[in-house]
């Protein structure tokens, strides 16, 4: 980690998720629905040690400090800080697999995790380079050094500051553990010498005593190999080498000055000293007082610009060595130099970058010192063949690399993490949220640390008012998918915070879907609760939670069943769901509200088509015995006429059935028992009558509505059918079980009322509910009781007459 995030002073959250003070929430509108979204399953996204499941609690975390403190850039500092412990732990908890990569799964997860740490580190660098630009700056003093000249530029220039940021970024990543443990391991071969090819030197010395032939140079100029086509002595050549690779790895970390020490150690001063010349111009004697008897030195090279020249040209020259070549086409910018030791995709990027950065401080000096330069000079560096026309531009040098790299680097730089830092470095939103989509609809399988940081890096962009450079359906579409990892992670706490980061207008359907992944009530009413701190509308996740556990269901009209079953069929699982559904709809929105009404009209509705009366007598028991018409269309300011008759036209009908049951129990007992004079069931049959004829004379019809009010609801025909099919189905049932129980009692004239009342035109002619079969069964019923009847007075004729004649 680079110097300055290791001097922040911070202390890392333990892990314990608070809630924050007041949750911020999106205000702006969209038409999308997440419910047009398919979310990937990421169940094969294991978390690989504890440190990392604790990861997901520090964002959220600090998150949710930053709202109340509003300070991102310690937040961003912040969540730098929790990966990089995350992963030191992870390769601290896990080295064998660190190391050696015996198990795949676990190392691939912790280089991930140091690609997140890494792709924090770039962020927290380069999050304030492009809106920090000077325009207000005044011009840069006449005669100004180098250095006060491209420090002014690089407050003008964000495209350069940028890149700055981005050089040091993967100047830092490169040097991990790994790399610095090769580069002292590369170094303790050097010896430290007073001069340079200390064995070319002491063969020449024995060889002109001895006067044997010499095939080595003769003189000790750094370019003496070239200029006398000779070479050194092999150690030597072997020691010259393995220096430039040394200093090279040094100047990819940024090391200048171990790089020079390491230099003159060994006896290369020349190389030193061309290390040195690439320094800025600067004599800060030249702007103080002439009071100030202070001399200080003077820094840097007044002669840059020829010598960047000198070195542009050096670079290319193919007789010296290949990490001779890179250092210098380094030193100037010269690409063409570098990419011939670059192995990795961060190399390439590296190279690119930091030659961008030289040709555009030159360029700088060029202008800033034209009026110094000879014509020639002019000519050679500003013509239209000249360097500018050959510049690298930073927002091309993505494409730079794609188009001249190998293709291994190219199938890494297609990479998601390297794509996402390549938007992020550019500042284009709008392709970063795309192609963040991208991975996730295609990849086949997800990994947690680019979800996670994907998701972060999202919300960091939208709180930041940065929403009008990118889709806001892009947003939502990223945080819903980090939402639905959370909880296959089974993270519950965190989900509900989440949520709560979403528009609106869509937080109640994500929501919903969150709570019917809950197996309990206990557990959906915890996180109710946990939602309605974070403001978020349960009243609407609840209805739209209740209409997700809607069925469908056949309503066959064509019913040939004349009795009706008083047992209760079981209850599935989903008809258990509704129930849950609806007890939470009527615990956290009250029992007098409309919606709750209906949809327990509704289920009602499909338990009473399937014979679940059990679940119609649940539903009741979860509103009040005396619930008010008046309550209901105040709290709701609706008219709810019909939805109340409906509702309690259910219960007139359990009420019924639990009276014909009852009848049953009585009747069977006395059937059992034929020695007991009293017989119960004929005294508890008005109950069952009363029962049954308060269905079948409910007050302007069973399952009717009495008003227009659903004629404008959007499920109107469908209920006018289901309430049509129940009607057809069940009052009949109801009325044939009534005409058994007065025929095996033989109570002959309540089965004539009963059929006169079916039949009265001035009611509600309920025998046109009647199928054929229905029908023929109740006036053969009648029959009998008819025939009862007269034989009951024939036999009282015949004992009249028998009595006359006695």
């Amino acid at each position: 980690m680079s110097e300055s995030m290791m001097n922040v002073e911070s202390t890392v959250i333990d892990g314990s998720f608070c809630q924050p003070l007041e949750s911020t929430r999106l205000t702006r509108t969209s038409n999308w629905s997440p419910n047009e979204t398919t979310i990937r399953s990421s169940k094969n996204i294991p978390c690989i040690t504890k440190s990392e499941q604790q990861l997901y609690k520090l964002y959220a975390q600090a998150l949710a400090d930053s709202e109340v403190t509003q300070d991102w850039s310690s937040w961003v500092e912040m969540m730098t800080i929790n990966c990089q412990k995350c992963c030191s732990e992870a390769e601290i908890s896990h080295p064998i697999a660190f190391r050696t990569g015996r198990q795949p799964q676990l190392s691939r997860n912790i280089r991930m995790l140091q690609i997140e740490r890494d792709s924090w580190l770039l962020w927290n660098r380069a999050r304030d380079t492009l809106n920090n630009t000077r325009q207000d700056l005044p011009e840069v003093i006449p005669g100004s050094s180098d250095r006060l000249i491209v420090e002014h530029h690089l407050l003008n220039n964000p495209q350069l500051r940028m890149a700055k940021a981005v050089q040091g970024w993967l100047q830092t990543i490169k040097l991990d553990e790994r790399y610095q443990t090769d580069l002292k391991m590369a170094m303790t071969k050097l010896e430290p010498k007073r001069i340079y090819w200390e064995k070319t030197c002491h063969f020449l010395k024995s060889s002109y005593n001895a006067n044997i032939p010499n095939p080595y140079i003769t003189c000790l100029d750094f370019d003496a190999t070239h200029k006398q086509k000779r070479r050194l002595c092999d150690t030597d050549e072997q020691e010259e080498n393995d220096l430039l690779q040394i200093v090279f790895n040094l100047l990819r970390v940024g090391e200048y000055s171990k790089a020079k020490n390491i230099c003159k150690s060994t006896g290369y001063h020349w190389l030193a000293a061309l290390l040195s010349a690439n320094e800025l111009y600067h004599d800060e004697n030249y702007y103080c007082s002439e009071a100030n008897d202070i001399v200080y030195p003077v820094e840097g090279n007044q002669k840059r610009i020829q010598w960047i020249e000198s070195m542009y040209e050096l670079s290319m020259d193919m007789r010296l060595k290949l990490y001779e070549r890179a250092i210098y086409g380094l030193l100037c910018g010269r690409i063409e130099a570098l990419i011939p030791v670059c192995k990795t995709y961060a190399d390439y990027l590296w190279a690119y970058t930091s030659c961008y950065i030289e040709q555009e401080i030159h360029y700088i000096l060029v202008c800033a010192h034209q009026n110094e330069l000879t014509d020639i000079e002019k000519h050679r560096i500003l013509s239209d063949n000249g360097i500018r026309n050959n510049q690298l531009k930073m927002p091309s040098i993505f494409d730079e690399i794609l188009a001249g790299c190998p293709t291994h680097i190219r199938d890494e730089a297609l990479l998601p993490f390297n794509l996402i830092q390549k938007y992020l470095i550019l500042a284009d939103y709008d392709r970063l949220f795309h192609s963040i989509l991208s991975f996730l609809h295609t990849n086949n399988e997800l990994n947690g640390s680019l979800l996670r940081f994907s998701t972060h890096i999202c919300l960091f962009l939208y709180e930041q008012n940065h929403s009008e450079k990118f889709n806001q359906n892009n947003f939502i579409e990223i945080l819903t998918t980090y939402i639905h990892h959370l909880i296959e992670l089974e993270f519950k706490d965190l989900v509900c915070y989440y949520i709560s980061k979403l528009p609106s207008n869509n937080q109640s359907t994500i929501m919903a879907k969150f709570l019917d992944t809950l197996s309990n009530r206990q557990d959906k009413e915890y996180y109710l609760k946990q939602g309605f701190t974070y403001k978020i509308d349960i009243d609407t996740s609840l209805l739209i939670l209740a209409a997700n556990q809607r069925r469908d269901q056949t309503f066959d009209k064509d019913n040939n069943e004349e009795i009706i079953s008083t047992n209760s069929k079981n209850l599935n699982e989903n008809d258990h769901k509704q129930l849950e559904a609806l007890k939470l709809l009527t615990t956290f929105l009250s029992t007098q509200t409309l919606d709750a009404l209906r949809f327990a009209n509704q289920i009602c509705r499909y338990f009473l088509n399937d014979a679940k009366y059990e679940g119609i007598r649940i539903a009741l028991s979860y509103f009040p015995h005396d619930i008010d018409i008046h309550t209901i269309e105040a709290n709701n300011r609706q008219q709810s006429v019909d939805d109340l008759r409906e509702f309690k036209a259910f219960g007139a009908y359990i009420a019924a059935l639990e009276a014909i049951q009852r009848w049953s129990e009585l009747h069977q007992k006395q059937q059992e028992n034929a020695s007991n004079l009293t017989r119960e069931d004929q005294a508890y049959l008005p109950v069952v009558i009363k029962a049954c004829y308060d269905v079948f004379d409910y007050p302007q019809g069973w399952l009717v509505d009495s008003t227009n009010i659903h004629q404008t609801l959007a499920d109107n025909e469908k209920r006018q059918i289901e309430m049509s099919v129940l009607r057809h189905k069940y009052i009949p049932m109801l009325a044939c079980n009534l005409f058994r129980i007065f025929d095996l009692i033989k109570q002959e004239q309540e089965t004539f009322r009963l059929i006169i009342f079916l039949s009265d035109s001035r009611k509600q002619q309920l025998y046109t509910l009647f199928s054929k079969e229905a029908l023929n069964s109740v006036l053969s019923l009648t029959e009998h009781a008819a025939e009862r009847c007269l034989d009951r007075q024939q036999q009282q004729i015949d004992d009249t007459t028998v009595n006359y004649f006695l």
